[in-house]
């Protein structure tokens, strides 16, 4: 034995030295030159190199040398569960730990726990921790103080704080990391208040803070907004912590702390302040700004950057789809799909939305079978309901069903049923969506109060008046959830809809605070419907005097006087329009085509294919007048005769957009179109008749609600 530890002995420096792979294989080579291959210490040496060298083609090394071994050691076992527990692979380390209890009946040691746990906190699901933690009773092990912080971390992982304070309170001896776990925990469930307990306790036994200490805290006080207790947190790492300048990782969490609670002026002072400026503090400025609404100002930070990483990205296109600009938030999706950088699901989420918003289908479905059938987050929950909402506002409610359907009943959640039954209502489907929520209860989910927006929303596109008077009641009676002004909303549009205008007036009256300007709104646009002119006024005053500055509302109530021969009338709120100076908002309307949105003002002749648009809008005027129809042109107020009237709604933009799909679409092929104003009685009416000309199925959605168009009809049957 003597003789063989001095014979391998010049081999083991080399590999003590070794610095890269390359070097690793000629220490390889060594050993099998010299016949040491058979043996188990080198061996194992040379399995524990490349498994902890950090790289793919390491781990590939030492999982082909592991595999040639016959028995491999309880140390070879555990020195492959490290290696993969650091890795891209964590669920590797568990196959590892599989075959050391099954196939070698190897027992594992102190040792190998730490390792697995971590492994275990680094996946998607609890199930696999819970198992190791109950083979670590099922050994009896006594456990050390390694294992309970690793326990403890894993817990704190998945936001089981009471686990991970049953294992803490268990131990007898607790050292710093233990605390920091804790507090860290904390911090991840929302529950800053246990942290600054912990921190006074790990002070009053002699543990003093570190770093990781305040950073935990920092992140705590960050997601509760509380810039007070941050700030003191902030002058206590100033007092009880040296050289804080150069400690880049606190500076860059107190920054941070300042930018998620909007407090911008203090983190650019702290950013300014930064000698060295890592990626995490200029994602944090990049969040802060965009999570304020100042997206140009997060631009100019992400602009600035020399290197990206995913959470900047991903606070860049949050912001955007945040504040509105949709867009922007798909523009540089792209990009940084361009570049080879993959999405989470935070990104995703934030991408869904944008998509959803535009009805940029084309690219929902592709971000739904690239990155989440495929198995990237299948069972989230989150993006599951984003989907739903992505296909529900892109015309294509049947799958937001077969995906709403496809969420185990176990699995949903409030949140996926009141995007399918918000979806619903806005499709029209008001009974399909009432037996949606009538699946809640079963599965043990009590709705809440933006469920019954959603319930008597769908009532009101479907006139399902005493339905939804019925829910209103049990909304407060049964539920006990108190209507707030959205609830009211929709009752009073589900009654003007119905032509219970007196019925709706009054409920305005007798709600406990104010009407804002979408009841009005409802009231004011049913009378016009049911050309009741004097509740109409009354409706249209209160809606001028709250948004005085919005054209649409004046071009409302004109329209509504003019419907009813009152010209003068009318003439006298165009004229208050004009004094003012106030625009009514332009129509647009988007389409898609093989990936790419195309937008179309009204009367907009800028469009690369604008001969080919102006062609399709004759034969579509021309098959319009063979069929008997004649061009609705009663909202066209303006003092101009009957044959320009007929030329400002032909050049309506969903008219446009039409035309367009029309040229570059295959035959038979569903067309979608987004609106953002309400769809004029005359795009309706010809709209209809074009489904039944061109033999398509048309979809359009509106500001309110969708239109499917087919076969002369419309789903909405001519009540929007």
């Amino acid at each position: 034995m003597k003789k063989l530890a001095f014979e391998i002995s010049p081999v083991l420096p080399l590999l003590e030295s070794c610095k890269s792979i390359k070097q690793g294989f000629q220490v390889h080579a060594q050993i099998i030159l010299n016949g040491y291959h058979h043996q188990f210490f080198p061996i194992g040496r040379l399995i524990s190199f490349f498994a902890l060298l950090g790289s793919r083609a390491g781990l590939d090394n030492s999982q082909i040398l592991f595999c040639q071994i016959e028995h491999p050691s309880q140390f070879m076992y555990n020195t492959m569960i490290r290696g993969f527990s650091r890795s891209e692979f964590p669920e590797k380390a568990l196959v590892f730990y599989s075959s050391m209890l099954h196939q070698e009946n190897r027992p594992p040691n102190n040792f190998t726990f730490p390792f697995l746990l971590n492994s275990c906190a680094r996946l998607s699901t609890l199930k696999p921790g819970i198992q190791v933690h109950s083979h670590i009773i099922k050994f009896g092990f006594d456990l050390d103080l390694f294992v309970r912080n690793a326990l403890m971390h894993f817990y704190s992982v998945f936001k089981h704080l009471n686990d991970a304070q049953i294992v803490f309170e268990g131990s007898l001896v607790r050292d710093l990391v233990s605390y920091n776990t804790m507090i860290n925990g904390s911090a991840l469930v929302g529950q800053p208040d246990p942290s600054l307990h912990l921190v006074k306790e790990m002070q009053d036994f002699g543990i003093q803070p570190d770093e990781f200490t305040f950073v935990a805290l920092l992140s705590a006080f960050s997601s509760w907004n509380d810039s007070r207790i941050g700030k003191q947190i902030h002058g206590f790492v100033y007092r009880n912590l040296c050289r804080i300048d150069s400690n880049v990782v606190l500076k860059t969490a107190i920054l941070d702390m300042y930018a998620k609670c909007g407090l911008m002026d203090l983190a650019e002072r702290v950013f300014s302040s930064m000698a060295s400026k890592s990626t995490a503090a200029w994602s944090s400025m990049v969040s802060g700004y965009a999570r304020c609404g100042e997206t140009e100002a997060a631009r100019r930070m992400f602009d600035q950057m020399d290197q990206r990483d995913l959470v900047c990205w991903t606070a860049m296109i949050s912001g955007y789809s945040q504040s509105g600009q949709y867009s922007e938030a798909l523009e540089l999706f792209l990009q940084m799909e361009g570049l080879g950088i993959r999405p989470d699901e935070v990104t995703l989420a934030a991408v869904l939305s944008a998509c959803a918003r535009l009805g940029a289908l084309s690219l929902g479905e592709r971000l739904h079978h690239r990155y989440i059938e495929s198995g990237l987050c299948s069972q989230n929950i989150i993006l599951s309901n984003a989907l739903i909402d992505v296909y529900s506002k892109c015309g294509k409610i049947d799958s937001a069903l077969d995906m709403f359907h496809r969420i185990p009943k176990d699995l949903r959640t409030v949140s996926n049923f009141n995007s399918m039954i918000s979806g619903l209502a806005q499709h029209g489907l008001g009974e399909t969506a009432l037996a949606v929520f009538r699946e809640m209860e079963p599965i043990g989910l009590r709705p809440d109060r933006v469920t019954f927006v959603a319930v008597l929303s769908a009532c009101s596109h479907s006139g399902l008046l005493e339905e939804g008077k019925e829910f209103f009641r049990l909304m407060s009676d049964f539920y006990g959830i108190k209507p707030r002004m959205e609830h009211y909303g929709c009752m009073v549009d589900l009654l003007s809809r119905d032509g219970c205008l007196e019925e709706a007036y009054d409920i305005i009256l007798g709600m406990p605070f104010e009407a804002n300007s979408v009841i009005w709104r409802a009231l004011l646009g049913a009378c016009k419907l049911h050309g009741n002119v004097k509740i109409g006024e009354v409706a249209g005053q209160k809606l001028i005097a709250l948004e005085p500055d919005h054209g649409a509302r004046y071009v409302l109530l004109s329209n509504m006087l003019a419907n009813s021969n009152q010209w003068e009338e009318a003439g006298r709120v165009r004229k208050v329009m004009e004094d003012r100076g106030i625009q009514k908002p332009p129509g647009w309307s988007y389409t898609e085509l093989e990936g790419t949105l195309h937008h179309f003002l009204a009367s907009d002749k800028s469009h690369l294919q604008d001969r080919e648009i102006q062609s399709m809008l004759q034969d579509m005027a021309m098959r319009l007048k063979s069929a008997g129809y004649v061009p609705d042109t009663a909202q066209v107020v303006f003092d101009v005769d009957k044959e320009e009237k007929e030329t400002v709604v032909s050049y309506h933009s969903e008219k446009l957009a039409l035309a367009f799909a029309l040229v570059n679409s295959s035959p038979g092929e569903t067309i979608r179109i987004m609106k953002n104003l309400r769809v004029c009685g005359d795009c309706h009416s010809a709209f209809k008749l074009f489904s039944e000309i061109y033999r398509r199925e048309i979809i359009v959605r509106d500001a309110i609600r969708f239109h499917h168009f087919k076969n002369g009809s419309c789903s909405c049957k001519d009540f929007w």
